[in-house]
């Protein structure tokens, strides 16, 4: 079953909309500007094109429409870099949420939502490209873009580092016999651990090219629709607390659909193996980026 196929996990975010966007976290600083460069070159392609005025020209703030756009953290960032926003989100709670930061929400699905003639130098999705159908979607999204616009998918994909991950993850498998894993982000798309070269010192943010050996079956997806995509990977070694660790991980909805009683064991279970002062971690967060 493909992931947006499974609904009881695409809608399960909504009971935890306050804890999802306090403890998910947010893009790289480098992942936000390679979506906001792609966004302005097309808002600037625009300007060029438009004709002549009486007095200066200047560029507009790029249109991005943001979807599956959750509580609006991606959004916020893209907001906060000069983009202005329009998210789309099918949950009521979370899209609830995301209009607290002043956002403009629309609450549909994608498949579904009605975009009413408008265009937009990008569409983003972050940690929700794998929740909409691609067969609907992405011809759905070449109708929005405007002349030389981009497609930008991300996900964050932070996993501790060390002995301490072999035994979260034996943990993880002992209440996942069915093989998903406790997130959801750029490996576990691929279903294969991403390459372990690709560092950062500690502390610092790097940009370097994704090599793993299976291409992320996005990549097929885009292209078969005629989109032309690009991969990165953005590399930040991070510390979390032990709370704010074990407070991430039960917002995915791997977690958010397990027997309650069996989530609650299995968070004892990972508490007691996470140090007091809690655990290093590595975000390798994915973004591709797709012109059409």
């Amino acid at each position: 079953m493909e992931y947006f196929e499974n609904r009881e996990r695409a809608e399960s975010f909504g009971e935890v909309a306050r804890d999802y966007d306090e403890f998910r976290p947010k893009y790289p600083a480098a992942l936000i500007t390679a979506i906001m460069q792609a966004a302005r070159a097309s808002a600037d392609s625009q300007t060029d094109a438009s004709p002549p005025s009486t007095g200066d020209r200047t560029a507009s703030a790029p249109r991005i429409l943001d979807v599956g756009s959750g509580t609006g953290i991606l959004a916020s960032q893209v907001r906060s870099a000069g983009a202005e926003i329009l998210a789309v989100e099918p949950d009521e709670e979370m899209a609830a949420v995301a209009r607290s930061k002043g956002l403009d929400v629309d609450v549909s699905t994608f498949e579904d939502w009605d975009p009413q003639g408008r265009t937009f130098d990008l569409v983003s999705f972050g940690q929700s490209f794998h929740w909409v159908d691609p067969a609907v979607a992405l011809p759905k999204i070449r109708t929005l873009l405007r002349p030389g616009g981009s497609l930008a998918l991300a996900w964050n994909d932070i996993r501790p580092q060390g002995e301490l991950k072999t035994r979260l993850n034996a943990v993880v498998a002992r209440f996942h016999a069915d093989g998903r894993t406790a997130s959801l982000g750029s490996r576990a798309s691929r279903g294969i651990e991403a390459n372990q070269e690709a560092t950062a010192g500690s502390g610092t943010t790097e940009s370097v090219p994704a090599v793993e050996a299976v291409e992320h079956p996005a990549l097929t997806q885009l292209r078969d629709a005629g989109f032309n995509p690009n991969e990165t990977t953005f590399v930040e070694d991070l510390h979390y607390p032990r709370h704010e660790w074990l407070s991430m991980v039960f917002t995915y909805s791997a977690q958010l659909t397990m027997d309650p009683v069996k989530r609650a064991v299995m968070r004892e279970e990972m508490s007691a193996e996470i140090p007091e002062d809690g655990l290093d971690a590595r975000n390798e967060a994915l973004l591709v980026l797709a012109g059409a």
